[in-house]
């Protein structure tokens, strides 16, 4: 069974983000006393790092500093200088930022897959070219598309994710959307289509894109659960203080609901990083503290010194790389940590694996939808990245595939196995 929550239960208390409207005001001064109050609790051995002050919306002298240190040359880079086409859509959620300190950005975007999303269609701009649209196999007019998308929303709106400890069960991913509009517009359309669990990352580039989306939303905040990451290059305790009030100011809020160490490696150190993390979480900045791409050991390492409870460790997670393992560990009782999948349909590899397609046409469905269901099965959060409005929309249809046994296990017997972000420094290759 699924944890699910009451709205009741899921109710948490969090300050207000910014008025609907206004696009990324400073940093609110009772966060940046926060941040300034927790850096100068560590002593004088700390006192050249230990104040973030800020004038007029501005970054300090200090903060600057590092964030041109910890993340050089990163605006741009993360789509190798090119926007997204919608045929190679990412669906995968939040890998890795461009620039990640001992674990190159670089080689990640080397064996990201071409046509990634819901399987190699021809791009929007291609089938207006041609004067018609591809609907359920068939060509169709103009206006049978109007009536086909009409009715896909009626089904859309019946829809909306079964939730743990108040984090729904399926999200946004945003990894790549490193184009300020490209990513504002594709946050806009999955908020109207119902998205309310947004994922982002300093290192994505994006934080006041997403931000800005929320903000000229009709949806409340507290409606919400916001989640990014601090990069591996700024997870020293100072930096992470600094770090994050960066990241509350460009998402324009002064509280987040999940915050990850994105990555263990860098100036990631258990004790030191964790510490402020607990921090933050003690000043009622961030509501849950996340990691990243943690194996067991990582994992056991980070409950033991955290001062506060590890909410979720962000994966790669799909039917060719089902973190068997990882995921009994993180069932047990006294460990309790969430899993969330980002890379969740193996960036559109699900479509060509014959177990996944037998499923699916069972269910008129496709296998990136049953993939999806089969995370929900194994009480998973996903965070599939898509920009179009099909694939945002294919993606959360996924909500009205219901698996029985049979289909669990006919997933669970694929041999085949494939990890995409396998980088060289990444703790399992250690």
């Amino acid at each position: 069974m699924l944890r699910q929550l009451t709205e009741n239960d899921e109710s948490r208390d969090k300050p207000q983000r910014r008025d609907g409207g206004t696009l990324r005001r400073g940093l609110p001064f009772a966060l940046a006393f926060a941040v300034g109050f927790l850096l100068g609790k560590r002593g004088d051995d700390r006192s050249d790092a230990g104040t973030f002050e800020r004038g007029e919306g501005q970054l300090s002298e200090e903060a600057s500093e590092i964030r041109e240190r910890a993340m050089p040359g990163e605006e741009g880079e993360s789509a190798t200088g090119e926007s997204e086409t919608e045929s190679a859509d990412a669906e995968g959620a939040t890998d890795q930022p461009s620039s990640m300190g001992s674990v190159s950005g670089e080689q990640v975007r080397e064996e990201e897959r071409e046509g990634e999303e819901t399987g190699a269609e021809e791009s929007e701009a291609e089938q207006a070219e041609e004067g018609e649209t591809e609907v359920e196999g068939e060509t169709a007019t103009e206006g049978e598309v109007e009536t086909e998308t009409a009715e896909i929303d009626e089904e859309v709106a019946a829809l909306s994710p079964p939730t743990t400890h108040g984090m729904p069960m399926l999200g946004l991913g945003t990894y790549q959307m490193d184009e300020y509009d490209e990513c504002f517009e594709s946050v806009q359309r999955a908020i109207r289509m119902g998205y309310r669990h947004l994922d982002t990352a300093e290192g994505y580039d994006n934080e006041d894109a997403v931000g800005d989306a929320i903000a000229e939303s009709e949806v409340d905040r507290d409606d919400f659960f916001v989640a990014t990451k601090i990069s591996p290059q700024n997870l020293d305790y100072d930096h992470v203080l600094t770090n994050a009030a960066e990241s509350f100011d460009r998402l324009g809020v002064d509280f987040v609901d999940l915050l990850y160490v994105h990555w263990p490696t860098g100036e990631y150190e258990a004790n030191d990083t964790l510490e402020a993390f607990a921090e933050l979480r003690e000043e009622d900045l961030i509501g849950e503290i996340g990691v990243s791409n943690f194996t067991v050991e990582l994992l056991e390492e980070a409950i033991e010194v955290a001062d506060e409870p590890i909410f979720a460790n962000q994966v790669e997670m799909h039917p060719l790389l089902p973190q068997t393992e990882l995921r009994q560990f993180c069932a047990q009782d006294d460990v309790d940590v969430e899993l969330v999948a980002y890379s969740p349909i193996a960036r559109g590899d699900v479509s060509d694996v014959e177990e996944l397609q037998e499923v699916a046409d069972k269910h008129d469905a496709t296998p990136q939808q049953v993939s999806l269901a089969w995370l929900r099965e194994k009480e998973v959060t996903a965070i599939p990245k898509a920009t179009s409005e099909d694939h945002l929309r294919e993606n959360w249809l996924s909500l009205d595939v219901e698996l029985d046994d049979e289909d669990v296990e006919k997933i669970d017997s694929i041999e085949e196995r494939e990890r995409i972000v396998d980088p060289d420094e990444a703790p399992w290759n250690q």
